[in-house]
């Protein structure tokens, strides 16, 4: 759909309020690590019969830095063009002298966010004069002219900037009385004052809050999301009522047309179990289709037909997890869409039910009695393995038009593992030659073969210089073996022969080095430095790290100091080192285990122990002198 540039209506400035509110605002040495100040945050919403809405958006603030102006300077307002329109009422900045600069009708741009998606639209502006010390605000209408889920209405609303200050913050929600507006907060108590209208026809909400701080930072704490005081809204009475909108939308999107039927066909005619079948079609759409990352909150809800997928070749997520649903349900097999917030594993049920509770769509299969999560937009995942950002996640499941909540399984340490085993001979100069082997599996194995993927031979080399970088500074691969990155059934290794010009130390007769594999790897700091505690502490990814170095010290060397084996544990995870020593040859191995876990403040002293025992375990030294 054509939608023509929307008109800006300037209205005459209030130049002594803007005046007033920069006057009032906080000075940045009041909060060195903010951004920004914001001393406007308010949106007036009227909802309609039908679910549809006018929201008016009102934002003012003070640019306290670089950083500042880095974040705000460019504008950019997101918005469904099949069933939303957006009018800019006026942008403008207050410099430090007092001078107003006006956005100009010309320099507001509206036009597609994305390729292939005509309905994914964003209106966007560069606000003009900003500096540190400026205030810039601007006010623009968001007219719903249908809702996406026709006679609901749903909102969420956050009081708190972050990590920046917020003077005034203010939702108002003007409902019908025929729509039941249900009300959700989280980490807040605000309460509404609630006013009838005059003709006892629509209730007005109205939350407000003042003066509220940014929100604190912390080493290894909860997302920040789940901090701020969130306010949800909405009138959808169930989650079954999005799961009845969403088959709706999906139903002649998931009919196997002829097109997609002989696909199908062909695909698995060679394919002896059902298991080979889905395996043929996941990788089928994974290799051919090629991935427009748009969220469901922002691009339109409703998915595209499967043929539409193929034939053009690109989708997003709800559209490669619509044909994979057809192409399996082709060929006689049990396939769902699986609704999810990608990245977010904390209980979702419990939340309002509402499409906006969604930013991504997978595919759910069953096939002898077990379940298979099947995500294309991770294209070089192996069947049966899905990212980490949709472990733990509480999906919802739509079979057959029925709601269902599943947990996506959490990954153990063992399904996020890398492995490092290097063997080497040292020499009285430093240097080291050997092999270096690299292998692993997770999100390790699918960042290193999405790289590999698309190198040429000479760029491969390359890339694999650069990760046995540190290993050791400048190392200089000499051969290399990997196995092959597009066989995604195949495990993802690398295996090369290498010299290190400068690997150890040398300090007069002693040769020192790093009692571990990497050499070049910078010590780290420990996240616990302070001597309290506010958040949970929040480690959200499984590992499992194991390296392996075996060195040979040159002749007429003896090892002066060797460290002792170790170990370590705690609810954050295990960790062990064992050392062997045969002559000049010594092999240590280091294993290192990271549990998914929340714990609570009070047992940051004893996680801060562990940490503190591991780091000196990483930083012990080998020393060998001269004979």
């Amino acid at each position: 759909m054509w939608l023509p540039t929307p008109a800006l209506i300037f209205a005459q400035p209030d130049v002594a309020e803007l005046k007033k509110l920069l006057a009032e605002a906080p000075k940045a040495a009041e909060y060195p690590n903010a951004a920004k100040a914001t001393l406007l945050d308010l949106a007036d919403i009227t909802v309609r019969p039908d679910g549809s809405a006018r929201i008016v958006t009102r934002q003012a603030i003070k640019i306290l830095n670089q950083r500042g102006r880095e974040q705000e300077a460019e504008i950019k307002v997101p918005y469904n063009g099949s069933y939303e329109t957006v009018k800019l009422i006026r942008a403008r900045t207050l410099r430090p002298n007092g001078q107003i600069v006006e956005v100009k009708p010309t320099e507001v741009r509206n036009g597609a966010a994305s390729e292939g998606y005509d309905d994914a639209k964003v209106l966007s502006f560069s606000m003009p004069a900003v500096e540190p010390g400026c205030l810039i605000e601007y006010e623009y209408v968001t007219e719903q002219k249908t809702s996406p889920l026709p006679g609901h209405f749903w909102f969420h609303w956050y009081f708190q900037g972050g990590f920046d200050p917020v003077q005034l913050t203010r939702l108002r929600v003007t409902v019908p009385k025929s729509l039941n507006l249900a009300r959700q907060l989280r980490n807040s108590t605000i309460e509404p004052t609630i006013r009838p209208s005059a003709d006892s026809k629509s209730v007005t909400y109205t939350w407000e809050e003042k003066n509220v701080a940014p929100l604190s930072t912390e080493p290894l704490m909860p997302p920040v999301e789940r901090q701020l005081p969130k306010l949800t809204v909405s009138t959808v009475p169930s989650w079954q009522t999005v799961a009845d909108w969403y088959t709706k939308l999906g139903r002649e999107a998931l009919q196997p047309d002829p097109t997609v039927s002989a696909l199908a066909r062909d695909l698995t005619k060679s394919c002896r179990t059902d298991e080979e079948k889905a395996r043929a079609i996941f990788y089928y759409v994974q290799e051919k289709t090629r991935y427009v990352a748009i969220e469901l909150g922002i691009s339109a809800y409703q998915p595209r037909p499967a043929s539409r997928t193929l034939t053009v070749q690109y989708g997003d997520c709800k559209d490669m997890a619509t044909l994979l649903v057809a192409l399996l349900r082709a060929t006689g097999l049990t396939a769902y869409p699986v609704l999810l917030q990608a990245g977010e594993p904390f209980a979702q049920q419990t939340e309002l039910p509402s499409p906006h509770s969604f930013n991504h769509a997978i595919c759910q299969t069953k096939i002898g009695g077990k379940t298979y999560w099947l995500d294309a937009t991770a294209q070089v995942c192996r069947f049966g393995d899905i990212p980490q950002a949709d472990r733990g996640v509480e999906a919802l499941v739509i079979k057959d038009g029925k709601a269902e909540f599943e947990t996506v399984p959490e990954a153990t340490p063992e399904q996020a593992t890398t492995d490092q085993t290097v063997r080497l001979v040292l020499d009285a100069e430093g240097s080291a030659s050997g092999t270096v082997a690299l292998a692993g599996n997770g999100d390790y194995e699918l960042a290193l073969r999405a790289n590999l993927i698309v190198k040429s031979p000479d760029e491969t080399k390359k890339y694999a210089e650069a990760l046995l970088g540190i290993i050791g500074v400048n190392p200089k691969v000499e051969s290399y073996r990997l196995s092959e990155p597009g066989n995604r059934d195949l495990p993802l290794t690398l295996a090369a022969n290498a010299r290190f010009p400068s690997w150890a130390n040398v300090s007069g007769e002693l040769l020192l080095f790093k009692a571990r594999p990497d050499q070049a790897s910078s010590p780290f700091a420990s996240p616990f430095t302070e001597d309290s505690r506010l958040y949970p502490i929040y480690q959200s990814e499984p590992r499992l790290m194991r390296s392996t170095l075996e060195i040979t010290i040159p002749e007429g060397f003896s090892y002066l100091y060797v460290p002792k084996s170790s170990s370590g544990q705690s609810r954050l995870g295990s960790f062990t080192r064992t050392v062997q020593q045969e002559g000049r040859k010594l092999t240590i191995f280091i294993e290192v285990r990271d549990q998914r876990v929340t714990a609570p403040p009070s047992e940051y002293a004893e996680l801060r122990q562990y940490i503190d025992r591991y780091l000196r375990m990483y930083s012990e030294s080998v020393i060998a002198k001269k004979d």
